[in-house]
């Protein structure tokens, strides 16, 4: 499982790994990190517009909700927001980790 893992990775970042040689697709790879930046950036813009029109809920996943009046933390919610994207941004180095191994290995 875990090789078909790194396959999975290095395809969608257009590597290939094999026969002792490694061929990068750069225009996979770059549609790759244009995809992850165009994800962050929608994101970060529905944010900002929804701070500029004093309201934000987040409140079922993050535990933020901020309206014009209250803002309104549920630490616990917050905690484990916080919790869950630290392990899932460790799990993403853990895979990068774990290929650039085995592209060494190779």
């Amino acid at each position: 499982m875990e090789a078909k893992n790194d396959n999975d990775l290095f395809s969608k970042l257009g590597v290939d790994v094999g026969d002792g040689k490694i061929n990068i697709d750069i225009n996979q790879t770059k549609a790759f990190f244009n995809s992850l930046q165009s994800m962050f950036e929608s994101a970060a813009e529905n944010l900002k517009k929804d701070m500029a029109d004093g309201k934000v809920d987040m409140s079922e996943n993050v535990g933020i909700k901020i309206d014009k009046e209250n803002i309104n933390i549920d630490l616990e919610k917050t905690k484990d927001f916080m919790s869950n994207l630290g392990k899932l941004v460790e799990g993403f180095v853990g895979e990068i980790d774990k290929s650039m191994q085995n592209i060494n290995k190779k």
